[in-house]
């Protein structure tokens, strides 16, 4: 799951390495034989993300070796934030994925055409067996973990978020959609996001817009159709 991050900035490409996905697609025996997969290296993850914006001009695609560079800046960030409750702050680093050691990561940002629209693209290969396994045990328990609704002060400004888990499925044999919201001063911000993510056997995959959503189903519906394209190209690259 994940609960607003996307819309931090300095945290966006560092949210979804390590995000939990609730709500299960695909019988068990497919699952089984997926995780059995070889995990893929940085240049393949990376080469799957360059597909998925090959159309999209501008659109830039950030590696392992670059996300890596850019954790303790992301890192110095989280431990600025005041977050309440407090216990939620633990899920916040946990999403922020600060430690990438065994995942070969890439992502991409593609700017929409208003003021604060983009959709992300991040695909994550599991080197590490017990982080997968972590990753996957919390995608199956549909859990917000009590931070369905959090704020966090940061650079001045307390921002309040709200996070909820939506119905979806996909191609992937594990798929969740969750919906988050940000409001500043009681007043909801254009800085909402709708996030779809799905498991590939050793491998997870996001794709998530961020923007004002005037119909939620027609861009759940698209992101799906994205996401079945990532599936596609993991599938192939196994």
């Amino acid at each position: 799951m994940t609960t607003g991050l996307h819309e931090i900035p300095g945290l966006t490409g560092c949210a979804d390495a390590g995000t939990d996905a609730p709500a299960a697609s695909g019988d068990a025996q497919a699952t089984q034989e997926a995780v059995a997969a070889e995990p893929l290296d940085a240049a393949a993850v990376k080469t799957i993300v360059e597909k998925l914006v090959a159309d999209e001009s501008g659109a830039q695609v950030i590696d392992s070796a670059a996300i890596a560079e850019s954790l303790p800046q992301a890192k110095k960030l989280v431990e600025s934030m005041k977050i309440e409750p407090a216990e939620c702050a633990d899920l916040v680093v946990q999403q922020s994925s600060l430690d990438i050691t065994g995942i070969n990561m890439a992502t991409a940002i593609v700017a929409g055409e208003k003021t604060g629209e983009s959709t992300s693209y991040s695909v994550a290969s599991y080197e590490d067996d017990a982080k997968l396994a972590t990753a996957k045990k919390a995608a199956e328990t549909k859990d917000l973990q009590g931070c369905d609704k959090f704020s966090m002060e940061m650079q001045g400004m307390k921002l309040n978020a709200t996070a909820e888990i939506l119905d979806a499925t996909s191609d992937a044999d594990l798929t969740v959609a969750t919906k988050s919201n940000i409001s500043m001063d009681g007043k909801e911000v254009p800085m909402g996001s709708l996030t779809l993510q799905g498991f590939v056997g050793p491998n997870m995959v996001s794709v998530a817009y961020s923007g004002e959503v005037e119909d939620e189903k027609t861009k759940l519906d698209e992101l799906t159709k994205e996401l079945n394209v990532a599936v596609a190209e993991l599938n192939k690259a196994q």
